[in-house]
């Protein structure tokens, strides 16, 4: 089902500069290719877009014209992004390095250009997914730009920028709208008030000012899921669909308790990884206590860092051989000046920081080495049962 396809890229490639942006047309062909990429795809491959869904996907009225689809196609492949490097250089590439119509079987074959591999194949640190049918509705391309850069910051709940760095994210040209009450009213205003009506976020700013000039945006970023967006679906020959599996309908139902707070897909997969390994068939019922506490203790500011922190912690006890359970994590009612019951140290810690979308190196490390410990205990538990018998 199409409403399932997940739009998965490197953060690096949502924080893009688009020097030389794509329409709106151009920006859903992209992002629908790019959620035909399977998470285990090893390389790209030509995607193909049936010219019946090419046609409705950009609101061509009527039969799709030859020489229509050509100049779309033509304009797609001149368009680039540049994408700076962590070392201070840069890297320039075309969205699309081949476009075909391959006219007998009504579709459009389109290839992505070679050096955006690290960005959209293999994902595993710092990327950002959502839903392809958050995107398809909109009307704008400045909308869709948002729509991605909020998704990114939405675990944080807000992101600030400046004017420069938002115009150049979203794809406004520099000398364009220099004043900001017309950046305001012709970019910003219209694009929030797309992405709050048709996506499943909800955002509001505050305007940091320098003097009487306002100087940066702050972004404020809330997830509405019941508002998310459904539409048709696709023909089966043309995309292998993602469909939601057991770990997906786990995160839905904790995220029905989350009081004020939200678990993404890629935050949640490596959250649900590492208690899987601690808890096995007790996981939904431990995640179901930790989101429990958090929800009544009120000194946690920070509940997606929080519960983090606390499945590290598991972890590391697990590892030493301990035995936990987050029913003896209960929240204080009241604080008295007598003598306070003394909780473990790793209950204790309310707000370390949350960044979803990098794995933590050290839990990784600790899993690795687990593994390889019960792999070697494994065998030697088989060649004991060997020579026993």
């Amino acid at each position: 089902m199409q409403e399932n396809y997940l739009v998965a890229q490197g953060n690096d490639l949502i924080e893009a500069r688009h020097t030389n942006p794509l329409s709106v047309r151009e920006q859903k062909i992209v992002l629908t290719m790019v959620s035909m990429i399977q998470p285990t795809d090893e390389d790209f491959k030509d995607y193909r877009i049936s010219i019946k869904e090419f046609s409705e996907m950009l609101g061509l009225e009527g039969s799709a014209k030859y020489t229509e689809l050509k100049e779309i196609t033509k304009d797609l492949m001149s368009k680039s992004i540049e994408i700076p490097r962590a070392d201070g250089g840069w890297l320039f590439a075309n969205w699309v390095s081949s476009a075909e119509y391959q006219k007998g079987e009504g579709i459009i074959a389109l290839s992505f250009s070679p050096k955006l591999k690290p960005y959209l194949l293999q994902l595993k640190n710092a990327f950002t997914s959502y839903r392809l049918s958050n995107i398809l509705s909109l009307k704008s391309s400045y909308s869709i730009r948002l729509y991605e850069l909020m998704k990114k910051w939405q675990h944080l709940g807000s992101w600030t920028c400046s004017i420069e760095n938002f115009k150049e994210k979203v794809g406004v040209e520099s000398e364009k709208y220099p004043r900001y009450a017309n950046l305001k009213a012709r970019v910003l205003n219209p694009a929030i008030e797309e992405v709050n009506e048709k996506t499943d976020l909800f955002i509001s700013i505050k305007e940091i000012k320098k003097g009487r000039s306002v100087e940066k945006i702050e972004f404020i970023i809330r997830h509405t899921p019941e508002k998310e967006i459904q539409v048709p679906r696709l023909e089966k020959e043309t995309v292998p669909a993602k469909e939601f599996n057991e770990t997906d309908e786990l995160r839905a139902r904790l995220n029905k308790l989350a009081d004020g707070y939200q678990f993404d897909a890629t935050f949640f997969a490596q959250l649900h990884q590492g208690a899987s390994l601690i808890w096995k068939d007790e996981t939904e019922k431990e995640l179901e206590l930790l989101i429990r506490y958090v929800n009544e203790e009120k000194t946690v500011k920070n509940p997606l860092g929080f519960i983090k922190s606390k499945i590290t912690s598991a972890w590391e006890i697990s590892e030493a051989g301990g035995k936990i359970t987050f029913a003896d994590l209960q929240p204080v009612k009241e604080r008295w000046a007598g003598r306070e019951e003394k909780l473990p140290e790793w209950f204790a810690t309310k707000d370390e920081p949350y960044e979803p979308a990098e794995p933590d190196p050290e839990l990784e490390k600790m899993k690795e080495e687990m593994l390889k410990k019960w792999a070697n205990k494994k065998e030697e538990n088989a060649k004991k049962d060997v020579s026993e018998s």
